[in-house]
Formats: C-alpha cells, sequence, structure tokens
C-alpha cells in the first residue's frame, strides 16, 4: 500500500489531466476522433472503464436482460457485435494487444451482469479482460481514475465525460507525451492488482 501510495502521490487525476486537454462536447464529435486512433495503432489499446451502469440505447440485448431474460439477450448479443469484428480482426491481425480493465463491485447490476456476456464474446477475439473489487482499491478510483479512458500506444488518449446515469456527453482528447504517461501509470496500478476476468468470476461465484 504504501508503494501505491507514493506512486500515486507523483500523477495527476483524470479530472487535472482533462483540465489540459481538448474537449470535443458531444458523443458525435469525441466519437469521431477515434478513427485515426484506431487505423494507427501498432502495439496496444488499453482501456479502463470505471462505471457499474452505463446508457446503452437501442440495445434490445440489454433491454431483455434488464427484463431477466438472460437467453434472449445473450442470443441478441452477437448480431449487436458483429459490426465490430473488422475492428478485432484488424487489430489480430496487426499483433495488436487490447487489454481492458474494469473495478466491479458487487452484488452486480443487471447492467454488469449484461457486459460480461458481452466480454464472452470480446475474449473469442483476443482481447486481455481484467477485474478488480473496486471497494478493494478504492484510493484509486476515489483520488486518480475518476473517468474512463482509453490509450493507444504512446501516441493519443481520450478521457471520457459521462453523467450520472452513465449517458456519454463528450470527451478529451491528448496527444501530450507526459499526459498519455500518467495515464498508462494509473492503468499500470490498477492492472497490477486485476485478474483475468473469467477467473475473477469463478472464485466469486458469479
Amino acid at each position: 500500500m504504501q508503494k501505491t501510495l507514493f506512486l500515486m502521490s507523483n500523477l495527476l487525476s483524470t479530472k487535472e489531466l482533462s483540465k489540459h486537454m481538448e474537449y470535443f462536447d458531444t458523443p458525435c464529435l469525441f466519437f469521431s476522433e477515434f478513427k485515426n486512433a484506431w487505423n494507427n495503432v501498432q502495439f496496444q489499446v488499453l482501456k479502463l472503464e470505471t462505471r457499474q451502469n452505463y446508457t446503452e440505447r437501442g440495445s434490445k440485448s440489454l433491454e431483455e436482460m434488464i427484463k431477466g431474460n438472460i437467453e434472449n439477450a445473450v442470443n441478441l448479443l452477437p448480431m449487436e457485435r458483429a459490426c465490430d469484428v473488422n475492428l478485432y480482426m484488424s487489430l489480430k491481425n496487426k499483433n495488436v494487444d487490447f487489454i481492458r480493465c474494469r473495478p466491479v463491485v458487487l452484488p452486480l447490476t443487471d447492467y454488469l451482469k449484461w457486459e460480461i456476456q458481452g466480454y464472452h464474446f470480446n475474449a473469442q477475439f483476443n482481447e486481455q479482460i481484467y477485474f478488480l473489487h473496486r471497494n478493494q482499491e478504492k484510493i484509486i478510483f476515489d483520488k486518480l481514475a475518476l473517468h474512463d479512458f482509453m490509450i493507444f500506444d504512446k501516441d493519443v488518449a481520450f478521457i471520457h465525460n459521462y453523467d450520472d446515469n452513465g449517458e456519454i456527453l463528450g470527451g478529451w482528447k491528448t496527444i501530450n507525451s507526459d499526459y498519455i504517461k500518467n495515464l498508462i501509470y494509473i492503468f499500470g496500478l490498477i492492472k497490477s492488482v486485476s485478474q483475468k476476468y473469467d477467473y475473477f468470476l469463478k472464485i466469486n461465484n458469479l
């Protein structure tokens, strides 16, 4: 814990970093900035998701999960996720590692139960997914990792801006190498105390 606190003391939080980054004030503008990042990435994509609920408009699969129709939700997922297959295949062909970390609070929300089914789909395409107990690493998420973010190699990073309901409002972008390194260090702290998601599910009887 002392080592973690020492490392944290030398890092800026995502909130502090965002003050110095370019902001895109609609989801459309924000996500349009990702196209070049996905096309140009050569080595790795790092993704942190922090929320237990997100708003996923138009997802019939999620609607079925919330209704308790788990089988229907699972059956609908491949169709809804088909648009991601080309992206995953592109990353695989370039030998790009896609690593996702995800703090989890128990008991699971309906959203996270649904998202886990999506992770099973992602894992088929070599995405590396890690879970950790948020409340056991509370200080990291209360002090440093206050937002979701993504990092593409050491070239560009994005911080996501969600409202309290998990609705994406827009986000920030940076190509500043120091800010990107800061985010990489935060991600590294989180991953160092995480477990492969399927193992996490197993040992927590989920």
